[in-house]
């Protein structure tokens, strides 16, 4: 189905609803102030004035169609509706604005420090999608929030970004954050961002409490492929976490080459044979 269709077809099941507001005045980035009727024929503009139905599906449905059209237009009334007091319609407004792209990155930076931990973490969330490097700065403070669940995020997000200004504060989380979800997330991050520095500290979280962060820590260093993990990983084939050990054998067949499955010993003496070559 075509962009237009969709938005005739949200228009079409809305029209009867409309609120009963003859004008609104909207402003936003680059554009003047203007003011529209409720009979305006650019269906961008019949959106936007959508958003101030009072049912909140019609609301909501605006929301979609406005991050469709990536229409500049949208960007001032789609942040006014992060006040919604409907919260799928705030979260749909967010991922609306991510769709926007470039356009919207300075106004979803300031909305990562809402008040309002679920628009925190949804931007977060949307900043992993967009993977722009104007973000960076932002997310890394986020790293430090209050909140559990805007930390994790801002850690997959940086690692979504795989900007190495990110490395020395994911490095933080990974050691220091009291919530393990943060540390894995953390762990995660500094595997997809490569960077040589994490590698002793990836290494180090495989002694983590908790089997989550060490699966991710194995996972990270699977995907950054350095030999200098592959001691760390036999070890992790006696881990008390029946998936710990799995994911250790899959990492070390991904590195090496070679397939001994959980076999340590064997490993284990393959790697005394290997281990020069290996570190060259």
């Amino acid at each position: 189905m075509s962009f237009l269709v969709k938005i005739v077809a949200v228009l079409l099941t809305s029209v009867l609803c409309l609120p009963g507001v003859g004008y609104s005045a909207y402003s936003y980035p680059g554009e003047n102030q203007y003011r529209e009727t409720r009979f305006t024929l650019d269906p961008v503009l019949k959106l936007i004035q959508n958003l101030q139905s009072e049912k909140f599906g019609i609301r909501r449905r605006a929301v979609w169609a406005l991050g469709e059209s990536k229409d500049p237009r949208a960007i001032g009334p789609l942040l006014e509706i992060l006040k919604d007091e409907n919260r799928s319609v705030q979260v749909n407004a967010i991922y609306a604005l991510g769709r926007m792209g470039v356009l919207a990155v300075e106004r979803l930076i300031e909305a990562l420090k809402d008040e309002d931990r679920v628009i925190r973490t949804t931007v977060a969330k949307v900043f992993g999608k967009m993977r722009d490097p104007e973000a960076v700065e932002s997310l890394i403070a986020a790293l430090e929030d209050e909140n559990p669940y805007v930390r994790l995020n801002a850690a997959t997000a940086l690692g979504s970004i795989k900007d190495s200004r990110a490395v020395e504060p994911l490095i933080t989380v990974l050691n220091e954050d009291e919530n393990a979800y943060a540390r894995k997330n953390a762990a995660l991050a500094l595997g997809r961002i490569r960077d040589p520095e994490a590698m002793e500290h990836l290494i180090e979280a495989l002694n983590d409490e908790s089997a989550i962060v060490r699966r991710s820590a194995v996972l990270a260093l699977r995907i950054m492929k350095d030999p200098r993990g592959i001691e760390a990983l036999i070890s992790s084939l006696s881990d008390d976490d029946q998936k710990v050990r799995d994911s250790s054998a899959d990492a070390l067949k991904h590195i090496t080459g070679r397939n001994f499955r959980l076999d340590a010993q064997q490993w284990k003496k393959w790697w005394e044979q290997n281990k020069k070559a290996g570190s060259e």
